[in-house]
């Protein structure tokens, strides 16, 4: 099965025509979970450039990006890098598309390839260049000196090779874009996901954060290039964007991916009451539903009960530790004193949320992990939320990441770095965290996604279809399901944790068969809970997952 997508939709009639024998100028490569937003804000900028750019969603062999790339015939190929776990396959894929005569310039970015340069230069010999932080204009400089490689000194924001076997030279940043409502709206995919024939989409309002947390690479991706921490774009120009996309693409769900809708200080709430007003203007208020990310210390009240009556269904925040020394580590600057809090102001409010929680760390000890869990038994007791977690990873360009380089900790690859804990016990007890609860938590249809897909699908029956189903009971009975799945994951890391902090090492691995069963468990009780899901969700209506309509192969 092929998952290289159709390609971006555009107006052809802008558009010069092109050089014989080529279909495009460029053609930009990367993994759409959702859309690719960076890609496709890059692909309108050369658009409206007279640059002719194309967006593919990578996913399919190398034998088929190898036929893409011979049928489009571009100058430029451009990667994106989203995952850094995945430095060595996009590798392995150009070394293939090299030894099978791509003579294309390629290029690659992305937060890793922006952070590390030289190293991705070095991992990935076939790549000529690497093009670091905002992409649009750098990569319009490059397109139109793609011949001229003696002025690619003078390109801010690129890194390339001087000659076959010459230095990486890396140029100065490029300065940030400053009028974000200067850009293009981002190209849209021909055949966007629905859900109960409802559009859905991601959307951004912003660029770049405030804060500086240690898990996080935001402030090393953005911060070398001048310009302010965090941009936004006017509330008239993302709700322009919106309405185009309501009545053109029949959105009517959005999803915000912005790493924080900040909302303390006068600007902030301007901004949004002025986004809230502009929805209502334009009709669109009661007509769609949308979803933001914010902080712990930015919840408020009043301006999240303004964003519920122009269509806000749910929050996500990031708590991601229960105990204030987990806190510390994350640099989050505020407290678990602050979080309950936080998340009476929600409940207060009436807005479902969802949170992230990274229940390993460089700092985790089993008391910790006592702390951790009684927090987690405390805030989901009433099933609001679904326990989710995860470790924390060092990766480049992060705070933690050098942390742990100073204390001799660093350790995997380059592509996958990692560490040790202090206590060697807690190895044991990712592995079994991992055998557990990774299907769960990470997979798609693992139980944690597929609850928060029931949560969604709770918002759109509430708002769309109230007039055909129960929503109050059906919002309870998903409740119901979360509360259960919550009590069943929190009584078996409960259990874990006892068991290994009062045994050695050996004794823990003498004794794994208790542990076995206890992912027994829990595999079983996850495949009971999965089966009521499903059930529960079909008495109300639903007849398939999330899906995008059938993609074409190439």
């Amino acid at each position: 099965m092929t998952i290289l997508g159709p390609p971006l939709h555009h107006e052809e009639s802008d558009m010069e025509p092109q050089p014989a024998g080529r279909k495009c100028d460029v053609l930009l490569l990367g993994f759409e979970e959702w859309e690719n937003l960076g890609l496709r804000y890059i692909a309108a900028f050369l658009l409206q450039q007279g640059v002719w750019a194309q967006v593919y969603p990578l996913g399919a062999p190398p034998e088929e990006v190898l036929a893409l790339i011979r049928r489009e015939n571009p100058a430029i190929v451009g990667f994106s890098l989203i995952f850094q776990r995945m430095l060595f396959e996009f590798a392995d894929l150009i070394a293939y598309l090299r030894a099978n005569g791509v003579g294309a310039h390629l290029t690659m970015g992305g937060h890793f390839p922006s952070i590390e340069p030289q190293a991705t230069l070095s991992v990935i010999p076939g790549l000529d260049s690497v093009v670091r932080g905002e992409g649009e204009i750098t990569l319009l400089e490059l397109f139109h000196r793609r011949q001229q490689p003696d002025t690619w000194g003078q390109i801010e924001g690129l890194a390339f090779r001087t000659g076959c076997d010459g230095p990486i030279q890396v140029n100065p940043p490029r300065p940030k874009i400053q009028d974000l409502d200067s850009l293009p709206y981002p190209i849209r995919s021909e055949r966007m996901p629905t859900h109960r024939g409802l559009g859905l989409c991601s959307i951004l309002a912003s660029r770049g954060c405030h804060y500086d947390c240690s898990f996080c690479s935001i402030q090393t991706f953005y911060g070398e290039s001048p310009g302010p921490r965090r941009r936004v774009r006017s509330p008239a120009n993302v709700a322009a964007e919106m309405e185009q996309l309501f009545h053109r693409r029949g959105m009517r769900i959005f999803i915000f991916e912005d790493d924080d809708l900040f909302m303390r200080g006068r600007v902030s709430r301007q901004w949004i009451d002025d986004l809230v007003q502009e929805l209502k203007q334009r009709g669109m208020a009661d007509k769609i539903l949308w979803r933001v990310s914010c902080r712990v210390d930015d919840v408020d009240p009043e301006p999240i009960a303004a964003m519920m009556e122009a269509g806000l269904m749910s929050v996500y925040i990031g708590i991601e530790s229960g105990n204030d020394q987990g806190l510390k580590t994350f640099n989050k600057h505020y407290t678990v004193d602050d979080i309950h809090r936080a998340l009476a102001k929600l409940r207060a409010v009436g807005i479902p949320y969802e949170y992230g929680f990274m229940i390993l760390n460089p700092d985790t000890t089993f008391a910790s992990l006592r702390q951790d869990i009684a927090f987690l038994k405390e805030i989901s007791a009433d099933g609001e939320a679904v326990i989710q977690f995860t470790k924390t990873m060092p990766y480049s360009g992060t705070p933690i990441n050098r942390r742990l380089q100073q204390e001799g900790r660093l350790a995997g690859t380059l592509a996958a770095p990692d560490y040790g804990y202090l206590d060697p016990r807690l190895d044991l007890l990712q592995m079994f965290f991992t055998e557990a609860f990774h299907h769960r938590n990470f997979d798609p249809k693992g139980l944690a996604e597929r609850l928060r897909f029931a949560k969604l699908d709770v918002a759109v029956v509430r708002k769309f279809f109230a007039d055909q189903y129960d929503a109050e009971a059906y919002a309870a009975a998903v409740g119901e399901l979360v509360r259960r799945s919550n009590e069943e994951v929190l009584e078996r890391m409960s259990m874990a944790v006892d068991f290994m902090a009062s045994r050695s090492q050996a004794e823990i691995i003498a004794d794994w068969p208790v542990l076995e069963l206890l992912i027994g468990e829990e595999k079983a009780v996850e495949a009971q809970l999965g089966a009521a899901l499903s059930w529960l969700m079909a008495c109300h209506g639903f007849r398939a997952e999330l899906v995008a309509a059938p993609q074409e192969t190439m």
